[in-house]
């Protein structure tokens, strides 16, 4: 199992997208940190602190692509074969690539948020106002990117999966979800990551609160890590 998690940190290092996912993590928290600190009314209530916070929720979405890339990546490219003949537990690797994920999806946050409150702290950011944000991002980022690995295992195809899960959160969740019932949407999952990371103890009809965001979300990992995982068990590799 150690072999085998040091040959997926290996990958992680010599794969460019990842260093480009990083580089896109800072730029974007940096430009969007620099212009909301240099905003008159950023500091004005407790729900503008949760909203500076959540600037590094970009974490989120690339963590996410990062878990998709980690298992859909090998499909696209065919070394999965060769993972799979040295370690031919298919669990096993599902397993190992879903705690690489985490890992990702973990720096990532850390690396927005310590931005953030780089450029903010000074700019009047109260970081116990923020805190639950910060907290609620630390969470589901690990969380996003081993549900990136579920849906790369489900999908098997790097750039179908992205484009799926893109399209899902930026259509289906505010479009089609509404469209069929209302109640059913603060459920979905990209609502219950968002309730997760903003910060906000108490939910209501149209959002859910932190914990119900954080449990739904965990909910939602397991349930694709597992039907990914049984894809990948009945598939001919």
């Amino acid at each position: 199992m150690s072999a085998l998690f040091r040959s997926e940190l290996l990958k992680i290092r010599t794969i460019r997208t990842f260093l480009w996912l990083a580089v896109a993590n800072i730029a974007v928290v940096l430009v969007t940190a620099i212009a909301t600190a240099a905003s008159d009314d950023t500091f004005n209530t407790d729900q503008n602190h949760r909203g500076v916070a959540q600037i590094a929720g970009i974490a989120l979405i690339l963590a996410l692509i990062s878990g998709i890339i980690v298992m859909g990546g090998e499909a696209r490219h065919g070394t999965i074969t060769q993972t799979l003949l040295v370690t031919p537990l298919r669990e096993r690797v599902v397993l190992v690539k879903v705690a690489v994920a985490a890992l990702i999806g973990l720096a990532l946050a850390v690396i927005a948020e310590g931005l953030v409150l780089l450029v903010t702290v000074p700019a009047s950011l109260d970081v116990h106002k923020a805190g639950g944000a910060l907290l609620g991002i630390l969470i589901g980022a690990p969380l996003a990117g081993a549900l990136g690995v579920g849906l790369g295992a489900l999908v098997y195809a790097q750039g179908a999966a992205i484009g799926t899960s893109l399209a899902w959160l930026l259509i289906g969740e505010s479009l089609l979800v509404p469209a069929i019932s209302d109640s059913a949407q603060k459920y979905t999952p990209g609502w219950t990551f968002g309730a997760l990371a903003s910060g906000v103890r108490d939910g209501g009809d149209q959002v859910l609160g932190m914990a119900g965001g954080g449990v739904a979300a965990a909910v939602w990992t397991a349930v694709f890590v597992a039907a990914g995982l049984l894809a990948l068990l009945g598939r001919d590799i």
